[in-house]
C-alpha cells in the first residue's frame, strides 16, 4: 500500500526533506558567526534534524 500515490507531491516533498536537512546539516556543523561557536546542545539538536529529514524521505518511496 502506498501512503502517497502522486508522483508530483512525492518528488516536492523529497526536495522540501532535502532542503531542510541540508540546512540542518550545514547549521550542525558550522563553526559559528560572530565568534560564537554553537553550544553541544544546539549541534546535537542540529544533526538530529537532519537525520529525521533523512528518515522521513526514505519513508516516502515503497520499499520492494
Amino acid at each position: 500500500m502506498m501512503m502517497i500515490e502522486p508522483m508530483p507531491l512525492r518528488w516536492t516533498l523529497i526536495l522540501v526533506l532535502a532542503g531542510t536537512g541540508v540546512w540542518f546539516l550545514l547549521r550542525g556543523l558550522r563553526p559559528g558567526s560572530g565568534g560564537t561557536a554553537p553550544g553541544a546542545a544546539d549541534r546535537i539538536s542540529h544533526l538530529a534534524h537532519a537525520l529525521m529529514a533523512a528518515a522521513m524521505a526514505a519513508m516516502i518511496w515503497p520499499m520492494g
